[in-house]
């Protein structure tokens, strides 16, 4: 009797599993990425030509400052992370920012992990800056970013994310 249940169970989870599947093949858009997926409006920052152009894209957990220069379809960026208010004054973190690139219609082409970091602070361990060249896909005409990641101390946790 308990095998049959089982049995029963094991395909429900099983077709539940193969439709999740089946529904995600038949989208442009992937589970684990942003690729596909549409930026929001006030997180899309129009590339300009030439440069170095300066910038700051700030939430009130990280403040990203950067500098870019874009050469036709190369994008040279660098820059610093900053942590702000709710994160500022725990000295563990660990965290992830990634940046997106966009078309005119906002559209996310593709993403890099424009900086991360795993440690402690209290002795001035982690690293803020990055420095990163890509070649842009075609179309692309802005940037947007993104992060996660846990900031704490031995007591506390603060889980934080921004989504494109």
């Amino acid at each position: 009797m308990n095998y049959m249940i089982l049995k029963s169970k094991l395909a429900v989870v099983l077709a539940t599993l193969l439709g999740a599947v089946f529904l995600q093949a038949c989208t442009d858009k992937s589970w684990f990425s942003y690729t596909g997926w549409e930026a929001k409006p006030d997180n899309r920052t129009p590339l300009l030509e030439g440069g170095p152009h300066a910038a700051i894209w700030h939430t009130d957990d990280l403040a990203i400052h950067y500098r870019y220069e874009l050469q036709g379809n190369r994008l040279d960026i660098e820059g610093r992370i900053e942590r702000q208010n709710r994160t500022k004054h725990f000295p563990n973190l660990k965290a992830w920012v990634r940046i997106h690139f966009v078309d005119a219609n906002g559209i996310i082409l593709e993403s890099h992990r424009l900086w991360s970091q795993r440690g402690s602070d209290v002795y001035g361990g982690l690293r803020w800056e990055f420095k990163h060249s890509w070649e842009l896909p075609p179309d692309n005409r802005a940037v947007a970013f993104s992060f996660s990641g846990t900031a704490g101390d031995r007591d506390t946790s603060w889980d934080f994310w921004q989504t494109p």
